[in-house]
Protein backbone atom coordinates (compact mmCIF):
# COMPACT_ATOMS: atom_id res chain seq x y z
CA UNK A 1 0.00 0.00 0.00
CA UNK A 2 1.22 3.53 -0.66
CA UNK A 3 -1.79 5.69 0.21
CA UNK A 4 -0.11 8.73 1.76
CA UNK A 5 -3.16 10.45 3.13
CA UNK A 6 -6.22 9.11 1.35
CA UNK A 7 -7.26 12.06 -0.80
CA UNK A 8 -4.05 14.04 -0.58
CA UNK A 9 -3.55 14.22 -4.35
CA UNK A 10 -6.83 15.93 -5.17
CA UNK A 11 -5.15 19.18 -6.04
CA UNK A 12 -3.10 17.43 -8.70
CA UNK A 13 -5.45 14.82 -10.06
CA UNK A 14 -7.16 16.83 -12.73
CA UNK A 15 -4.58 19.35 -13.89
CA UNK A 16 -3.88 19.21 -17.61
CA UNK A 17 -0.15 19.70 -18.11
CA UNK A 18 2.41 19.22 -20.83
CA UNK A 19 4.57 16.18 -20.21
CA UNK A 20 8.34 15.94 -20.44
CA UNK A 21 8.35 12.18 -19.94
CA UNK A 22 11.29 10.21 -21.27
CA UNK A 23 10.58 8.30 -24.48
CA UNK A 24 11.34 4.57 -24.32
CA UNK A 25 10.58 1.56 -26.50
CA UNK A 26 7.53 -0.43 -25.44
CA UNK A 27 9.80 -3.47 -25.05
CA UNK A 28 11.50 -1.68 -22.14
CA UNK A 29 8.32 -1.23 -20.11
CA UNK A 30 8.72 -4.61 -18.45
CA UNK A 31 12.03 -3.56 -16.90
CA UNK A 32 10.90 -0.19 -15.52
CA UNK A 33 11.88 0.23 -11.88
CA UNK A 34 10.71 2.67 -9.25
CA UNK A 35 8.32 5.58 -9.61
CA UNK A 36 8.53 7.07 -13.09
CA UNK A 37 6.49 8.17 -16.09
CA UNK A 38 7.52 7.31 -19.63
CA UNK A 39 6.18 7.96 -23.11
CA UNK A 40 6.25 5.18 -25.69
CA UNK A 41 4.62 3.88 -28.86
CA UNK A 42 3.05 0.49 -29.41
CA UNK A 43 1.89 -1.16 -32.64
CA UNK A 44 -1.84 -1.38 -33.29
CA UNK A 45 -4.34 -1.19 -36.16
CA UNK A 46 -1.54 -1.14 -38.74
CA UNK A 47 0.13 1.91 -37.22
CA UNK A 48 1.69 3.23 -34.03
CA UNK A 49 -0.08 4.49 -30.92
CA UNK A 50 1.28 7.08 -28.50
CA UNK A 51 0.85 6.29 -24.82
CA UNK A 52 2.18 7.22 -21.40
CA UNK A 53 2.55 4.97 -18.40
CA UNK A 54 3.02 6.17 -14.82
CA UNK A 55 4.55 3.41 -12.69
CA UNK A 56 4.28 3.51 -8.89
CA UNK A 57 7.24 2.82 -6.62
CA UNK A 58 7.49 -0.69 -5.24
CA UNK A 59 7.36 -4.14 -6.76
CA UNK A 60 3.63 -4.51 -7.40
CA UNK A 61 1.60 -5.90 -8.91
CA UNK A 62 -0.48 -2.71 -8.95
CA UNK A 63 -4.07 -2.05 -10.07
CA UNK A 64 -4.34 -0.60 -13.58
CA UNK A 65 -6.28 2.49 -14.66
CA UNK A 66 -6.66 3.05 -18.42
CA UNK A 67 -7.09 6.80 -19.00
CA UNK A 68 -8.89 7.98 -22.14
CA UNK A 69 -8.81 11.69 -22.90
CA UNK A 70 -11.44 14.01 -24.34
CA UNK A 71 -11.58 15.92 -27.61
CA UNK A 72 -9.05 18.67 -28.22
CA UNK A 73 -9.47 21.35 -30.88
CA UNK A 74 -5.69 21.44 -31.26
CA UNK A 75 -5.28 17.66 -31.35
CA UNK A 76 -3.81 17.05 -27.89
CA UNK A 77 -3.98 13.43 -26.88
CA UNK A 78 -2.95 11.45 -23.81
CA UNK A 79 -0.84 14.31 -22.45
CA UNK A 80 -4.15 15.86 -21.32
CA UNK A 81 -4.45 13.23 -18.59
CA UNK A 82 -0.80 12.47 -17.79
CA UNK A 83 -0.89 14.49 -14.57
CA UNK A 84 -3.89 12.42 -13.46
CA UNK A 85 -2.01 9.21 -14.24
CA UNK A 86 1.01 10.43 -12.28
CA UNK A 87 -1.07 11.42 -9.26
CA UNK A 88 -2.75 8.00 -9.22
CA UNK A 89 0.64 6.29 -9.33
CA UNK A 90 2.33 8.51 -6.77
CA UNK A 91 -0.43 8.77 -4.17
CA UNK A 92 -2.46 5.60 -4.64
CA UNK A 93 -0.16 2.95 -6.15
CA UNK A 94 -2.27 2.61 -9.31
CA UNK A 95 -0.60 2.22 -12.69
CA UNK A 96 -1.83 5.07 -14.91
CA UNK A 97 -1.88 4.08 -18.58
CA UNK A 98 -2.92 6.97 -20.86
CA UNK A 99 -3.60 6.36 -24.56
CA UNK A 100 -3.72 8.92 -27.38
CA UNK A 101 -6.80 7.96 -29.37
CA UNK A 102 -6.71 7.92 -33.20
CA UNK A 103 -6.66 11.45 -34.54
CA UNK A 104 -4.96 12.88 -31.44
CA UNK A 105 -1.45 13.35 -30.14
CA UNK A 106 1.23 11.50 -32.08
CA UNK A 107 -0.87 8.39 -32.75
CA UNK A 108 -0.70 7.42 -36.43
CA UNK A 109 -2.97 4.70 -37.76
CA UNK A 110 -4.37 4.10 -41.26
CA UNK A 111 -7.73 5.51 -42.23
CA UNK A 112 -10.68 3.24 -41.52
CA UNK A 113 -13.76 2.94 -39.37
CA UNK A 114 -13.06 5.30 -36.47
CA UNK A 115 -15.10 3.11 -34.14
CA UNK A 116 -13.28 -0.07 -35.13
CA UNK A 117 -9.81 1.46 -35.13
CA UNK A 118 -10.32 3.21 -31.79
CA UNK A 119 -11.54 0.05 -30.08
CA UNK A 120 -8.60 -1.91 -31.50
CA UNK A 121 -6.11 0.68 -30.26
CA UNK A 122 -7.51 0.56 -26.72
CA UNK A 123 -7.87 -3.23 -26.75
CA UNK A 124 -4.23 -3.68 -27.80
CA UNK A 125 -3.04 -1.18 -25.20
CA UNK A 126 -4.94 -2.98 -22.46
CA UNK A 127 -3.60 -6.37 -23.55
CA UNK A 128 -0.05 -5.05 -23.54
CA UNK A 129 -0.43 -3.43 -20.11
CA UNK A 130 -1.73 -6.70 -18.66
CA UNK A 131 1.49 -8.44 -19.74
CA UNK A 132 3.62 -6.24 -17.48
CA UNK A 133 4.74 -8.17 -14.40
CA UNK A 134 4.12 -5.17 -12.14
CA UNK A 135 0.48 -4.81 -13.28
CA UNK A 136 -2.34 -6.71 -11.58
CA UNK A 137 -4.39 -7.81 -14.58
CA UNK A 138 -7.28 -8.82 -12.32
CA UNK A 139 -7.84 -5.23 -11.17
CA UNK A 140 -8.48 -2.94 -14.16
CA UNK A 141 -10.56 0.21 -14.43
CA UNK A 142 -11.39 2.59 -17.27
CA UNK A 143 -11.35 6.35 -16.74
CA UNK A 144 -12.84 8.36 -19.60
CA UNK A 145 -13.48 12.07 -20.11
CA UNK A 146 -16.05 13.22 -22.69
CA UNK A 147 -14.97 11.46 -25.90
CA UNK A 148 -12.88 9.15 -23.73
CA UNK A 149 -15.98 8.25 -21.72
CA UNK A 150 -17.71 7.18 -24.94
CA UNK A 151 -14.76 4.94 -25.80
CA UNK A 152 -14.65 3.53 -22.26
CA UNK A 153 -18.35 2.68 -22.44
CA UNK A 154 -17.79 0.96 -25.78
CA UNK A 155 -14.96 -1.11 -24.31
CA UNK A 156 -17.14 -2.20 -21.39
CA UNK A 157 -19.41 -3.82 -23.97
CA UNK A 158 -16.47 -5.95 -25.11
CA UNK A 159 -14.03 -6.48 -22.24
CA UNK A 160 -14.69 -8.91 -19.40
CA UNK A 161 -13.19 -8.78 -15.93
CA UNK A 162 -13.11 -4.98 -15.66
CA UNK A 163 -13.30 -3.76 -12.05
CA UNK A 164 -15.11 -0.52 -12.84
CA UNK A 165 -15.36 2.63 -14.91
CA UNK A 166 -15.37 6.37 -14.25
CA UNK A 167 -17.24 8.34 -16.92
CA UNK A 168 -17.01 12.13 -17.06
CA UNK A 169 -19.50 14.02 -19.26
CA UNK A 170 -19.94 11.07 -21.62
CA UNK A 171 -22.48 10.22 -24.30
CA UNK A 172 -23.88 6.72 -24.71
CA UNK A 173 -26.62 7.05 -27.34
CA UNK A 174 -24.80 8.85 -30.15
CA UNK A 175 -27.94 9.22 -32.23
CA UNK A 176 -29.59 11.11 -29.40
CA UNK A 177 -26.43 13.18 -28.94
CA UNK A 178 -26.45 14.12 -32.63
CA UNK A 179 -30.05 15.26 -32.41
CA UNK A 180 -29.83 17.14 -29.12
CA UNK A 181 -26.36 18.69 -28.86
CA UNK A 182 -26.03 22.40 -29.51
CA UNK A 183 -22.39 21.94 -30.53
CA UNK A 184 -21.70 22.26 -34.25
CA UNK A 185 -18.29 20.60 -33.92
CA UNK A 186 -19.78 17.58 -32.11
CA UNK A 187 -22.28 17.13 -34.94
CA UNK A 188 -19.41 17.38 -37.42
CA UNK A 189 -17.37 14.79 -35.51
CA UNK A 190 -20.33 12.41 -35.44
CA UNK A 191 -21.27 12.95 -39.07
CA UNK A 192 -18.20 14.15 -40.98
CA UNK A 193 -19.75 13.37 -44.36
CA UNK A 194 -22.95 15.28 -43.66
CA UNK A 195 -25.25 12.29 -44.24
CA UNK A 196 -28.95 13.04 -43.98
CA UNK A 197 -29.59 10.12 -41.63
CA UNK A 198 -26.26 9.02 -40.12
CA UNK A 199 -26.16 5.61 -38.48
CA UNK A 200 -24.69 6.14 -35.06
CA UNK A 201 -23.96 3.75 -32.19
CA UNK A 202 -26.23 3.30 -29.22
CA UNK A 203 -23.93 1.91 -26.55
CA UNK A 204 -26.86 1.47 -24.20
CA UNK A 205 -27.85 -1.60 -26.22
CA UNK A 206 -24.79 -3.36 -24.81
CA UNK A 207 -25.21 -2.44 -21.15
CA UNK A 208 -26.61 -5.90 -20.48
CA UNK A 209 -23.03 -7.17 -20.99
CA UNK A 210 -21.57 -4.84 -18.36
CA UNK A 211 -20.51 -6.19 -15.01
CA UNK A 212 -18.37 -3.26 -13.96
CA UNK A 213 -19.50 -0.81 -11.27
CA UNK A 214 -19.73 2.64 -12.84
CA UNK A 215 -19.33 6.20 -11.61
CA UNK A 216 -21.22 8.77 -13.71
CA UNK A 217 -20.31 12.46 -13.40
CA UNK A 218 -22.15 15.10 -15.45
CA UNK A 219 -23.27 18.73 -15.38
CA UNK A 220 -26.97 19.42 -15.84
CA UNK A 221 -26.24 22.54 -17.92
CA UNK A 222 -23.95 20.75 -20.38
CA UNK A 223 -24.75 22.07 -23.89
CA UNK A 224 -22.26 19.77 -25.60
CA UNK A 225 -23.41 16.45 -24.15
CA UNK A 226 -26.89 16.92 -22.66
CA UNK A 227 -27.36 15.49 -19.19
CA UNK A 228 -30.08 13.18 -20.53
CA UNK A 229 -27.22 10.93 -21.67
CA UNK A 230 -26.23 10.37 -18.04
CA UNK A 231 -29.81 9.71 -16.99
CA UNK A 232 -30.28 7.20 -19.81
CA UNK A 233 -27.21 5.26 -18.69
CA UNK A 234 -28.35 5.41 -15.07
CA UNK A 235 -31.74 3.96 -16.05
CA UNK A 236 -30.14 1.06 -17.93
CA UNK A 237 -27.73 0.25 -15.10
CA UNK A 238 -30.61 0.35 -12.65
CA UNK A 239 -32.66 -2.06 -14.76
CA UNK A 240 -29.75 -4.47 -15.08
CA UNK A 241 -28.86 -4.37 -11.40
CA UNK A 242 -25.34 -3.13 -12.12
CA UNK A 243 -23.75 -1.18 -9.24
CA UNK A 244 -23.35 2.50 -10.01
CA UNK A 245 -22.87 5.91 -8.45
CA UNK A 246 -24.00 9.14 -10.08
CA UNK A 247 -23.43 12.80 -9.38
CA UNK A 248 -25.18 15.48 -11.42
CA UNK A 249 -23.83 18.99 -10.84
CA UNK A 250 -26.48 21.76 -10.99
CA UNK A 251 -25.64 24.63 -13.32
CA UNK A 252 -22.40 23.01 -14.52
CA UNK A 253 -21.54 22.74 -18.20
CA UNK A 254 -19.29 20.35 -20.11
CA UNK A 255 -16.07 21.32 -18.34
CA UNK A 256 -15.71 21.10 -14.57
CA UNK A 257 -13.87 23.75 -12.56
CA UNK A 258 -13.38 24.98 -9.01
CA UNK A 259 -15.41 23.26 -6.32
CA UNK A 260 -17.07 21.00 -8.89
CA UNK A 261 -13.67 19.79 -10.09
CA UNK A 262 -12.50 19.12 -6.56
CA UNK A 263 -15.69 17.27 -5.64
CA UNK A 264 -15.44 15.17 -8.80
CA UNK A 265 -11.86 14.35 -7.82
CA UNK A 266 -12.88 13.24 -4.34
CA UNK A 267 -15.63 11.03 -5.72
CA UNK A 268 -13.32 9.54 -8.32
CA UNK A 269 -10.63 8.64 -5.81
CA UNK A 270 -13.15 7.18 -3.38
CA UNK A 271 -14.62 5.08 -6.19
CA UNK A 272 -11.21 3.87 -7.37
CA UNK A 273 -10.16 2.95 -3.85
CA UNK A 274 -13.42 1.15 -3.23
CA UNK A 275 -13.29 -1.06 -6.30
CA UNK A 276 -9.54 -1.40 -6.89
CA UNK A 277 -8.34 -1.86 -3.33
CA UNK A 278 -11.50 -3.04 -1.53
CA UNK A 279 -10.88 -0.13 0.85
CA UNK A 280 -13.57 2.43 1.54
CA UNK A 281 -12.19 5.95 1.09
Amino acid sequence: MCFKSGLASLGLLFLFACSTAQVVSYERLQSLKGEQTVRFFYPSAGGKVEAYVARPRGEGPFPLVILLHGHSLVGRGAEQVVSTAEALARENCFVGFAISLPGYGSTEVPQGSIEGVTRQVVKDGLAMAKQLSWVDKSRVMFYGVSRGAIVAAAMLNEEEGVSGSVLYSGAYDLGMLYRETSSVWVRKLLNPNGDANPKLMNLLDGVSKWRAPTLILHGDADPTVPVEEAFQLQEMLEKRGIPYEIQIYPGVGHGFAGDTWRDAGRRTLAFLQKYLTNTEA
